[in-house]
């Protein structure tokens, strides 16, 4: 394997005193600037639940009092969804983020952005940054990079979202949920997000900032050359290190090792291949085999367990939608 098993996120926090509502929400929202006014007539409450692993975390916020204040930019990314009208993002801008009830919308990402909430319960699904730029990049065939997102995606697309996100609730938010489950449900849900709101990369894509220039190299020629058979010498040889280096680099940088960073771009690319195929003139075996996957018995496995079904099930997909 290539990384070791996740922990299992699960908790749940309330209580009725503001000043503890005002600290937990500061700790979330990695901010100094959190503020809590008059509680709804039936008192002042507060609840967060969430369950999830390191990749994908769903969880649901209810405060009983209007709030307000500062969201700093973290280490997500962030879907949200209110269960009633009163919440506005982005305050400070031109054109704030009026949340509609069961809509859901990405909160601004990079930067720090303001809000005002009426007493409401807010529905939200924390990606984790290099999870989902790794899920765009490679349905694209393309590095990992900051992502910007429209602000106004196509209604059927969030149609289509919410039924994922609806498919998905029950096994994401029960903590027994088994874990290769898992996986899949976060895929399939951050694809979703990621082709409604047309995720992009903010900037030129490339590596992270603080990675090495030769793990950029070694990226851009996976991607360039994922149709041929690779292995680790040419990607070394092509990035100009020792093979030992280069994985090291791969390790402490994305907690994987080169060619599992290419067995995604290969996974992704096909999926998207098979998307769009005709099913009647095209097959599983033609689509992997011309991005450069040599068992197609391991392939059809790993596939099933990203995605949470064979290849040849989303081949077939397209003959009945």
């Amino acid at each position: 394997m290539d990384s070791v098993e996740q922990p299992l996120v699960h908790v749940d926090h309330r209580g009725f005193a503001v000043d503890e509502a005002v600290a937990f929400y500061e700790r979330v929202y990695s901010s100094h600037d959190i503020h809590i006014g008059e509680p709804a007539a039936e008192g002042f409450s507060w609840r967060y639940r969430a369950v999830g692993d390191d990749d994908v975390t769903v969880g649901t916020s209810s405060v009983a009092a209007r709030r307000w204040g500062t969201v700093e930019p973290g280490d997500d990314y962030v879907l949200a969804w209110a269960s009633a009208p009163g919440i506005r993002l982005d305050t400070g801008s031109a054109d704030p983020i009026e949340m509609q009830p069961g809509v859901p919308v990405m909160y601004p990402a990079g930067r720090a952005f303001a809000f005002d909430a009426a007493p409401t319960a807010q529905h939200v699904i924390r990606f984790d940054r290099s999870f989902l730029e790794s899920v765009a990049a490679a349905r694209e065939g393309d590095l990992p990079a900051p992502l910007r997102f429209a602000r106004d995606p196509d209604p059927d697309a969030l149609h289509r979202l919410r039924t994922v996100i609806a498919g998905a609730a029950a096994a994401l938010l029960d903590p027994r949920t088994d874990r290769d489950r898992r996986t899949a449900l976060n895929t399939t849900v951050a694809e979703a997000v990621v082709d409604t709101f047309r995720a992009a990369p903010a900037a030129p894509s490339g590596l992270l900032s603080d990675g090495p220039a030769t793990m950029r190299i070694a990226q851009e020629w996976m991607v360039a050359n994922a149709r041929r058979p690779i292995t680790i010498t040419d990607v070394s040889e092509a990035a100009g290190v020792a093979v030992r280096s280069l994985q090291a680099s791969f390790r402490r940088h994305t907690g994987a090792s080169p060619m599992h960073f290419l067995r995604q771009v290969r996974l992704h690319r096909v999926r998207a291949e098979l998307t769009a195929a005709d099913p009647d003139v095209t097959t599983v075996a033609q689509v992997a085999l011309g991005w450069g996957v040599g068992h197609l018995g391991r392939f059809s496995g790993t596939y099933a367990a990203t995605f949470g079904e064979p290849p040849s099930v989303t081949l077939r997909r397209r003959r009945t939608v």
